[in-house]
């Protein structure tokens, strides 16, 4: 059994260096392509394991290379329902890993950003840790609660996906809270910053979007 699988989608690449490092620190994993999402194996320097989707947009000679290094291809009709992202995570959940990590899944189109934040939500119901990450950023769902330990001075923005979300105590911030709550739609939890060695988020009720940047004053817009 898989403790980590790794999702490779077809969205933005990211920095193939972040990727090693991750890929490094990490025991036995599985890696999970989503159609398209071959295109970035030749940057990650890996193979992928499982390739899947309705195989509308990865190149035929990628396609015809990896079938003849027998890598397992499951393909669905392109009529689906579903974007080949979630059926990848579908698939994944089914493994019943610890941690579930979705890359290559932010910017570019905004519809399929959005639609990998509420992916997320998939994962926590079924209570595997499930992140979108970039070598900017990690994104993931809290229900309860969780800690930081070591990362003073990053940003942490936090987003209701839930009408609200309620009884949010924050300890360790440069803005801290104690049993507030936010509403879907309101940007009063963004850029918050990390300012102690410990830290804590806990919440009472209400799903809350959690994206931590990995460095400080690192974002995107920034390159």
């Amino acid at each position: 059994m898989f403790q980590v699988i790794f999702i490779v989608s077809s969205g933005c690449c990211v920095d193939p260096d972040f990727f090693s490092k991750k890929v490094r620190k990490t025991g036995r994993y599985l890696t999970v392509c989503c159609d398209g999402g071959a295109r970035h194996f030749r940057n990650l320097k890996i193979k992928p394991d499982i390739i899947i989707g309705d195989m509308d947009s990865i190149d035929p000679d990628q396609l015809a290379m990896y079938a003849a290094l027998e890598i397992k291809i499951i393909k669905y009709s392109p009529n689906k329902d579903y974007t080949d992202t979630e059926i990848a995570l579908d698939y994944a959940l089914g493994l019943k890993p610890r941690k579930i990590y979705i890359w290559c899944s932010l910017g570019g189109r905004i519809d399929h950003t959005l639609a990998n934040i509420f992916l997320l939500l998939k994962g926590q119901k079924k209570g595997i840790e499930t992140f979108l990450i970039d070598e900017y950023c990690e994104a993931f769902v809290l229900d309860k609660e969780d800690s930081f330990t070591n990362e003073k001075g990053k940003t942490v923005s936090l987003l209701s996906l839930t009408p609200s979300v309620t009884g949010i105590t924050l300890s360790g911030f440069a803005y801290p809270l104690v049993r507030g709550s936010l509403k879907l739609g309101e940007t009063r939890g963004i850029s918050n910053m990390i300012n102690k060695n410990r830290a804590g988020i806990q919440i009472k009720k209400g799903n809350l979007l959690v994206i931590k940047y990995h460095r400080k004053d690192f974002f995107p817009e920034a390159r």
